[in-house]
């Protein structure tokens, strides 16, 4: 009976996220991220298929950050934060991950689900740079869960990130960031920390 009531916690928190992200995709729809085409070009760079193509995706990705540099240094500046932010995402259609997981965060918010934005940082080994690093949001997490150690998060915690469109059970989630990422464990160390809501 107990397994049970956890799946239908999980299951609900699962919808939550999927609601969530549907709404966020349709009130910005094909947002531009420069850290998305890096993450491209990375992918595809030694591929001569796409020989042709990386020229171009690296242009969107210099003008989309600009446009990220622009939003966020007005963004630092603004006193109403969050209505800023979705009008800046609207109407540049640009946004990174941290933009992404501010205006998810807010939505939950708005619906009463409880949330907290989680840094990701894969650290290089041996000396401590921080070369690459994801933010996203986290529900249904416990109530004396340590943010970074994940494996104090719950059976019933679920990741909602809106830039890499996905919305998975927590350790799923992670799994997959990491994959997205090409995590390293042997060259890279995988950190969490708070990020900031707004």
């Amino acid at each position: 009976m107990n397994s049970i009531l956890k799946r239908k916690i999980v299951t609900q928190n699962l919808y939550k996220g999927e609601s969530v992200l549907r709404d966020f995709n349709t009130q910005y729809p094909y947002i531009k991220s420069n850290t998305k085409y890096n993450h491209l070009i990375n992918l595809h760079k030694d591929n001569k298929k796409y020989s042709n193509l990386i020229p171009l995706i690296k242009g969107k990705s210099i003008l989309a950050g600009f446009v990220i540099d622009q939003i966020r240094n007005t963004y630092k500046q603004t006193t109403d934060k969050i209505t800023y932010l979705k009008n800046a995402v609207k109407y540049q259609k640009t946004a990174n991950c941290q933009e992404c997981a501010f205006l998810v965060h807010n939505k939950l918010s708005e619906m009463g689900v409880p949330a907290q934005n989680v840094r990701m940082n894969f650290v290089t080994k041996g000396t401590g740079k921080i070369p690459k690093n994801h933010a996203f949001t986290v529900i249904g997490l416990r109530n004396d869960a340590d943010i970074t150690r994940p494996n104090t998060w719950g059976k019933d915690a679920v990741i909602v990130d809106a830039w890499a469109n996905t919305v998975k059970r927590a350790q799923d989630g992670i799994r997959y960031i990491k994959e997205l990422f090409n995590y390293n464990p042997e060259k890279e160390d995988c950190i969490f920390s708070y990020h900031r809501n707004k």
